[in-house]
């Protein structure tokens, strides 16, 4: 064997590991990831608790930061994953149920409406008791994925699908 044929060996080798992590690396495509301030000591929700927050039935986090809630504009594909997983709402039921909370006095405002990925992660990250949700596939440094039922996006039987 020559030395070519060796180093294109050994870098086969060296390579070979990485090459195969990243076929063994989760698929994060298809789910929600739910993502909050990075300085959130919060690290799983439950998803029955994941619906209190939203419809913010539930304003303070464990440290008693005050939630902020943020959502994607109407028609997005995430809000939509969002209204069927977490409120299990159509955008009307959804619209409704934050007017007649308002209008009750039970909410402050409806969830601030954001129109991408970009503009979550700045308002969440800028925000100490933010939350809302990406697509997995664009949650950065600047946000916390949050576990869901101890699950992270990508895991098995992770509850929020984006379809």
């Amino acid at each position: 064997m020559n030395k070519k044929m060796c180093r294109k060996l050994f870098a086969g080798l060296v390579m070979a590991p990485a090459l195969m992590g990243l076929a063994l690396a989760q698929d994060k495509s298809g789910d929600l990831a739910i993502v909050v301030n990075p300085g959130c000591t919060l690290e799983n929700v439950s998803s029955k608790d994941l619906v209190k927050i939203f419809k913010a039935e539930n304003n303070k986090l464990p440290d008693g930061t005050k939630i902020v809630i943020a959502v994607r504009e109407t028609g997005s594909p995430e809000r939509n994953a969002a209204l069927k997983s977490i409120y299990q709402m159509t955008d009307a039921e959804y619209e409704k149920f934050f007017l007649q909370a308002t209008f009750a006095g039970t909410v402050q405002t409806a969830p601030k409406a954001l129109v991408s990925g970009s503009a979550v992660r700045r308002f969440v990250g800028s925000e100490k008791g933010g939350i809302s949700y990406v697509c997995a596939s664009e949650a950065d440094a600047t946000v916390k994925v949050l576990k869901v039922d101890g699950k992270s996006p990508g895991e098995p039987d992770y509850p929020i699908k984006m379809k």
